[in-house]
Parts: structure tokens; sequence; C-alpha cells
């Protein structure tokens, strides 16, 4: 990644920047993802030192880092976490912990925190929104937060209706169909 596909300030009315992510394994990871607030921090504390185009770099600082090097990384603070954790007798992490289902978490947590999956498929890319739908288990509550908000929003609406929001009621004295037939109507 480099600098120039980080943007610190935010674009319109987002309160944090966004990275482009330009390049991937298909058309649909041309897209931009928002920062958090920590991610955010982190990335103006390396902007501030930045002397190469790249924002990590290897150790000379002039070339990207290689992901080779992350792997590596990943395995050595795999080890020291299993080395801990066997002995304090806690399961250790399999071998097959590697870098790429953190994304897996990061997708899944962003669908429990009321992401739909419309949502996730833009932010990872995916390329149908089936595959997105793997990410976002909604719980009790999430599904209440959902009734909660979609509450909020029709009561915003009302209150935006002339009249002082009153709404026009439907007559009760409908026609009512017969079974099988239609209605008449004068």
């Amino acid at each position: 990644m480099k600098w120039n596909d980080v943007h610190l300030q935010p674009a319109g009315a987002a309160k944090f920047g966004y990275l482009h992510v330009h390049d991937g394994k298909s058309r649909y990871w041309r897209r931009n993802v928002g920062l958090t607030a920590r991610v955010l921090a982190l990335l103006e504390g390396r902007n501030a030192q930045a002397k190469s185009p790249w924002v990590f770099t290897s150790e000379h600082g002039t070339q990207p880092l290689s992901v080779f090097t992350v792997d590596c990384q990943h395995a050595k603070v795999r080890a020291l976490l299993n080395e801990h954790l066997t002995k304090n007798g806690m399961p250790a992490f399999p071998r097959d912990f590697v870098i790429h289902p953190l994304r897996h978490t990061m997708l899944s947590r962003l669908g429990e925190a009321g992401a739909d999956a419309f949502t996730v498929m833009r932010i990872a890319g995916h390329s149908t929104v089936v595959v997105s739908q793997r990410y976002v288990h909604p719980s009790p509550e999430s599904l209440e937060r959902a009734f909660e908000r979609l509450e909020a929003a029709n009561q915003k609406a009302v209150a935006k209706l002339p009249q002082g929001g009153k709404v026009l009621l439907l007559p009760t004295n409908l026609p009512t169909l017969p079974a099988g037939g239609e209605a008449a109507v004068s």
C-alpha cells in the first residue's frame, strides 16, 4: 500500500479518512474502505515519519514490506503466544491459525455490529452478497436494534409530514372480497 492510497482526511460527511484499494484478485476489489479512529491515529503517526512512498516498508525502508515477512512475523508471534498459553494450561493456537482468518473475524464483527450483507460485500470486495452472507449472523439483539432504527426512521418521516405529522387514515368501510371473487365498487 502506498501513501497516495491513504486518505487521512474524511470525504463528504464521513468522520475519518479512507484507504483506496485498487488492486486485488477481481474487479470487485477496487473500492474505498473507511478508517476507524484507531487506524487513523496509527496511520497519522506513521505518515509523520514516512520517508518512502510505501506505508509499510522493508527494514531498509526502500521496498514494500513483503508478505513473507508478515507471515514470518505472524508465525513468531503465534509461537510466543502458544508458549505462554500452554505454560498457563490454556489451549494453543492451531497451526492453521494464519492471517486470513483475521479478515473473516473483522467481517463477522462488522456484521455483528449491525452492518448488512450489502455493506459487508462492498467493504470486503466480494462479487456477490451471497458470499458476504457468510459473515453476517444477526443476533436477537441486532434484530431488535434493526427495528429500533426502523421505528426512529418512521418517527422522523412522520415528523416531516405536513399538518404537524398527522397521518391520513385509510377508511375502514372498504368492501370485503367474497371468497374467490371480486369486490363490487360503486
